[in-house]
This record gives C-alpha cells, sequence and structure tokens, in this order.
C-alpha cells in the first residue's frame, strides 16, 4: 500500500482503521526490526507477568498529612516516595485522596467521547502542521522511527482554567467538562502532595520543587500547567509488529495515570521491560524529566512504552503537571550541588522548559535523519 491511508482527503483515524478488519497492518505502522524482538499482545505478556517478581512500586502516601501516623509514619511515606522515584521513576499511589465516583465520572465521559461516530470527533479535530496541537488527533510520525503509533487521542489543557480554552473540550457528553474541571483541581492539589514528599527526601524544605517549578523563587506569580491526553488504543490484528505509544519519557515534572482495567502500560527497569499490573483504587505516578533535571538525576525519568492487543480498547487518561513554558529556568538545584560540603557536578545545563521539549523534537528530528542516511543506498563510486 503506498502512501498514508486518507479518508476523502482527511487522514483516516487508528479507529477507522481497526473497524476495518484488517488482517495486517499497514506498513506505516510497522515498527523497526530491531523493536520486535520483545513486542506482542498486551494482554498475553500481561498474564505472563503475572507470576514476575519484579513489579513496579505501590506505595500508600496517606500517612503524610495524617496525624494519627505520626512522625514515623510521615517518614516512612517519604522514604517510600524516594525509593520509587530513585530507582524507578514509576510508582502506584494509593492513598491519593481522589474519590472513586470522581475517577469513574472522568472514565464515563473520556469513554462516551470515543464512543462517538469518528465523523462527531472530528469537529474537535487538531493540527499539528498548523501549530494547534490541542484537540482531537492521531499520532503522526514524528517520532523516532518514523512510523506511526496505534493511537488516537484527545488533548487540551485542563489546568489553570482561565488558560484553557473551553471551546477545544467535547460538548457531548455533557458532563464532560464539569468531570474534567473537578479532576483536573484535584489532580493539582496531588502534585503539590507528592512535590512536597519528593521535596523532603531530597533534603530540602517541602515547599522546594514546587516553588522552583513555578518560577517563584524570582518573584514571578505562575501556576504549574495540567495537560489532559485521553488515548485510544483501538484492537490491533498485528500487535507483535505495533506500539500504542513509542518508548519514551515524559517532558512534565510528574505524570498522572489512569487507564479502563485494560493492560499495556510497559516501564523499562533493570535492563527489561516490566509490565504494569493492575493495582485498584490506585493511580500510576511517572517521574519526568523537569523533575529529574531538578534532582539532578537523583529521581529518574522513566522510560516507558504502551502496547496494544488483539482482544480490547484500551484507554488511558494521562495528566502532564508541567512547569510554565518559558518562564522557569530548568537547572538542577543548588542546595544540592552543595550538599554537605561536597561539590556535585550538575548533570544538566540550564534550559527553559520550552527550550528542553525543542530539543527533545530536533534529536528525533535528527536520529530520524541519521536512519535514512543509513539506511540510503550508497551512490556507486564511479
Amino acid at each position: 500500500m503506498e502512501g498514508p491511508i486518507e479518508m476523502a482527503g482527511v487522514e483516516l483515524r487508528v479507529e477507522a482503521l481497526s473497524l476495518r478488519g484488517l488482517s495486517d497492518i499497514p506498513p506505516e505502522y510497522v515498527r523497526p526490526e530491531e523493536e520486535r524482538t520483545d513486542l506482542g499482545d498486551a494482554f498475553e505478556l500481561a498474564l505472563a507477568a503475572s507470576g514476575d517478581p519484579l513489579r513496579i512500586p505501590v506505595v500508600d502516601i496517606s500517612a503524610f498529612d495524617d496525624a494519627a501516623a505520626g512522625e514515623d509514619g510521615r517518614r516512612a511515606c517519604v522514604d517510600a516516595v524516594r525509593a520509587a522515584a530513585a530507582e524507578w521513576g514509576v510508582m502506584h499511589i494509593a492513598g491519593h485522596g481522589i474519590p472513586t465516583d470522581v475517577i469513574d465520572g472522568l472514565r464515563a465521559a473520556g469513554e462516551a467521547f470515543f464512543a462517538l461516530p469518528i465523523e462527531a470527533k472530528e469537529a474537535y479535530a487538531n493540527d499539528p502542521a498548523g501549530g494547534r496541537m490541542q484537540g482531537y488527533g492521531s499520532r503522526l510520525a514524528a517520532n523516532a522511527s518514523g512510523q506511526r503509533e496505534w493511537e488516537d487521542y484527545l488533548f487540551h489543557l485542563v489546568h489553570p482554567d482561565h488558560l484553557t480554552d473551553h471551546a477545544l473540550w467535547p460538548a457531548n457528553p455533557p458532563e464532560y467538562v464539569p468531570v474534567t474541571q473537578d479532576f483536573g483541581a484535584r489532580v493539582r492539589s496531588l502534585a503539590s502532595k507528592l512535590l512536597a514528599i519528593l521535596s523532603i527526601g531530597l533534603g530540602q524544605p517541602e515547599e522546594m520543587l514546587e516553588r522552583r517549578l513555578q518560577g517563584q523563587e524570582q518573584g514571578d506569580d505562575n501556576d504549574l500547567l495540567l495537560q489532559l491526553k485521553i488515548n485510544y488504543y483501538p484492537r490491533c490484528p498485528q500487535p507483535d509488529l505495533a506500539v500504542g505509544v513509542e518508548a519514551h519519557t515524559d517532558v512534565s515534572a510528574l505524570s498522572f495515570i489512569l487507564h479502563n482495567g485494560v493492560p499495556g502500560l510497559q516501564v523499562h527497569h533493570a535492563g527489561r521491560w516490566v509490565t504494569a499490573r493492575a493495582e485498584p483504587g490506585t493511580i500510576v505516578v511517572h517521574v519526568g524529566d523537569a523533575l529529574e533535571i531538578l534532582s539532578n538525576g537523583r529521581y529518574t525519568s522513566v522510560l516507558h512504552r504502551g502496547l496494544v492487543n488483539r482482544e480490547a480498547v484500551r484507554i488511558s487518561w494521562v495528566v502532564f503537571c508541567e512547569p510554565p513554558p518559558e518562564a522557569v529556568l530548568l537547572q538542577p538545584l543548588q542546595e544540592l550541588l552543595t550538599d554537605d560540603g561536597a561539590a556535585e557536578q550538575p548533570l544538566f545545563a540550564p534550559r527553559t522548559f520550552k527550550q528542553h521539549v525543542q530539543c527533545k523534537i530536533f534529536k528525533k528530528q535528527q536520529d530520524q535523519k541519521d536512519k535514512d542516511v543509513a539506511a540510503a543506498p550508497m551512490e556507486s563510486a564511479n
């Protein structure tokens, strides 16, 4: 099949491909051969991982601000979060304080949006080529491999509310806006709590990381930005050849993840891919690049990917907690570099968040150019 598959001049969504009942996926979705050795059906890999002793840590953070737990309980909470962030860069958070009905409402609204006909969802289509990233879209080939990913998505800013463009939020289902606003406000509070715990884990005052991420050390009055991305992974006839999202680290400070119970998340740890298990009542939290930079590598930005399967649609909700794009200079905390009088070399050069994102995009583009050059047939010496 030559060229991208289109429908009436519009890029065909992955959902539409899946609904065609194809036995073979189009070649632009087939991963490079060297990447396929450990791909597979997410359900099968999750079943195989059920007996694996290596598992993503589950951390209960309820004791951090529970007076009944005492100082010992608070310290144990800090130690557990610090260890998970340092050794894994990812954890299942229990005791997060977000009510079950709020989470259920968010899931129901997202599922209802993606249950709409594709033509109805197209009313919210984004335009990456025109610089408008928010909206309904599909992942094209702007990645390191040059291949497409087996997912559609809805992406928009969710906090702070005065910066959001509600015209980009689905009007159908009607409950989408209120439940998403509610969830966003609660995740913002949860982010503050986790940043406080992680600050103490670095031996710093609990307000340190959040203040640095907001630029308050320079007197700026900025808030953290929360970006919501709902990932929709349709059934895939060849999950051993495709991925929903290719291996990457998040540019955010923290990322918060919910899903519909269908497996697919894998994180890279101890030299291999570890499949996330179902941990009811928890929220998955990733450490992202911004936090790794501030901690000078003491906290790990986790490499992760999303797999697909033949049996069921997977939906995940990801909230990326990010610093303002240009107002904050990301660099290792000076307090860590001079800790206990011992000089520590900074592992990262100072950069704004926007500059960091641009550097990652440029590196992906350059990596693809290098691959294209290496794959091109050599010209005759004659």
